[in-house]
């Protein structure tokens, strides 16, 4: 079995849309031969609409590596610079602890459902935080 196969057993991506942005299901093992597919779904739903926010529910998610970590600032960037909002929801415990632990955690905009994460970019202004929450290189 070749390693894409592989990886898009262990991990999957489900993009929909909701007004007008995105909202993007992971589940599975988010890590080095899985994160390339979480960010070009992202980017291909980016490029395919005039998207004001991301929602993306780590609920389902069940490992996450560095190379996982580095998706997720990436996406924060790439957020960020379409003056997008990116907000995260559903954090399970363990990627909730390597966020806190990398320092990376209040960066990112968290909710604890999709719901209240939907309500956060609606409500939202599509401007940046702080810049004292940008993640460092």
């Amino acid at each position: 079995m070749d390693e894409d196969a592989d990886s898009s057993e262990r991990f999957n991506v489900s993009i929909g849309l909701h007004e007008t942005f995105i909202v993007a299901s992971a589940t599975g093992e988010l890590d080095y031969s899985s994160a390339h597919l979480l960010r070009q779904q992202v980017k291909d739903a980016w490029q395919a609409t005039d998207s004001a926010g991301l929602v993306l529910d780590l609920g389902g998610v069940t490992f996450c590596d560095s190379i996982g970590v580095g998706v997720l600032v990436l996406l924060l960037r790439q957020s960020r610079e379409q003056h997008s909002n990116l907000v995260l929801s559903n954090l399970p415990p363990l990627l909730e602890r390597i966020l806190t632990i990398t320092g990376l955690r209040t960066a990112f905009l968290v909710e604890e459902s999709v719901d209240e994460a939907i309500r956060t970019v609606q409500e939202a202004p599509q401007s940046t935080p702080p810049e004292d929450a940008e993640p460092s290189s």
